[in-house]
This record gives C-alpha cells, sequence and structure tokens, in this order.
C-alpha cells in the first residue's frame, strides 16, 4: 500500500536571514562610527592648520577652551619663572614670590583671550613674509615630522618638533573631547631638554 503525502508549501530560498542582515548592518554602522571618531581629531588639527594660515581668529576660537588653556600656560610660565614652588603646609608664601605670580595670573588672563587671539597670531604667525622667502617650512612639512596618538578615549596628543628648537622639547598639543567636539586644552611650548647624565664605566686615575 501506497501512501501519497501531500506537499506543503514551498519554502523560499532567502539570500540573507534577516537576524543576518541586521547583524551586518550594526557591524558596518558600527565599524564606520570608530572610523570617523578615529579621523575626527585629525580633521580638527587640519582645521587648526587652515585657520592658523588664514589668520581666522573668530573660527580658531571656536576650537579652545580657554579654562584649560589659560591654567595651561599661568603653569607653564611660572615654572619658567621658578614660582610653582609650593611652600610648606605651615608656611606663608613670601611677599615677592606672591606678588610675582600674581602678577604672571593677571598678565595671562589679560593677554590670552578670545579678543585678543588676532594680536597674537599676527605676531606669531607675520603673513607679510611668505614661506619661501622666510625659509619657514610649510604646515605640510612640518606635518610630517609630527607624532600623534590618544592618551584616552576623551584625549589626543600632537607633538611637533619646532625648526630652530632642535635642543628642546617638542610643541605638544592636547586635545579633549568636550561638547560632542574636540577642543584645543592644553598647549606646551619648547622648553630646553634636561642634560642626559652618563656614568663612566672606567675608574678614574686619581
Amino acid at each position: 500500500m501506497t501512501t501519497f503525502t501531500q506537499p506543503g508549501p514551498a519554502v523560499r530560498p532567502a539570500s540573507l536571514p534577516r537576524r543576518q542582515t541586521a547583524r551586518r548592518v550594526c557591524v558596518a554602522t558600527a565599524a564606520a562610527s570608530f572610523g570617523l571618531y578615529l579621523a575626527s581629531p585629525f580633521v580638527t588639527l587640519w582645521s587648526v592648520a587652515s585657520d592658523l594660515q588664514r589668520h581666522d581668529a573668530v573660527a580658531l576660537g571656536r576650537m579652545i577652551n580657554w579654562g584649560a588653556l589659560d591654567a595651561s600656560l599661568k603653569r607653564q610660565t611660572l615654572a619658567g619663572l621658578h614660582l610653582n614652588i609650593q611652600p610648606a603646609a605651615d608656611e606663608l608664601p613670601d611677599f615677592g614670590s606672591s606678588f610675582a605670580t600674581t602678577a604672571v595670573s593677571n598678565a595671562v588672563d589679560t593677554t590670552v583671550t578670545q579678543a585678543n587671539l588676532g594680536t597674537l597670531l599676527d605676531e606669531a604667525l607675520p603673513s607679510s613674509a611668505p614661506s619661501a622667502q622666510s625659509g619657514t617650512p610649510s604646515f605640510a612639512s612640518l606635518a610630517t615630522r609630527a607624532s600623534v596618538h590618544f592618551n584616552r578615549l576623551n584625549q589626543f596628543v600632537m607633538e611637533l618638533p619646532l625648526p630652530g628648537h632642535e635642543h628642546e622639547t617638542p610643541l605638544r598639543v592636547e586635545l579633549r573631547i568636550q561638547g560632542w567636539k574636540w577642543k584645543i586644552t592644553n598647549v606646551e611650548l619648547p622648553v630646553r631638554r634636561a642634560p642626559i647624565m652618563q656614568a663612566s664605566a672606567t675608574p678614574s686615575n686619581t
């Protein structure tokens, strides 16, 4: 006795199941977002370089956290004048040191501002002499010598050796994500490198 079974409805072959398609879309979206995140600080630095070349103080000012940059410049200035030494807990700072510290703080506050940024750019990057005549290297040539890295997920650092400062530390520019944008929060100016002490393995003849 032969039994015939009635065939069921045909199942359409799908190129990709819905779950697998959704997974691939999520992976592609995550990869694209991560790529944009990696590229974002470089785009910011490129914008900063463009604003510097065009002497666009307004656009450049939007990329700066003025409070953080102000504190950074004060710290470096005080360190250069050896005024950043904190007295002991039971001692008060002498009048001269306190006066100098206040004077430096006020000078930074009144000089490094959004309103004075254009003047600072004109003094640091005079536009009257082209790079070919003055011998000043272009931003493109300087960028090839820069070292960049992420310190943290929200912190990006560029270190750039400046011409004429070979015996000093590189210019260090620090960016942080604030308000979903990268902003300049710290600029460390070149300082003379500490001398390297080398110990001699040969005994001296005395």
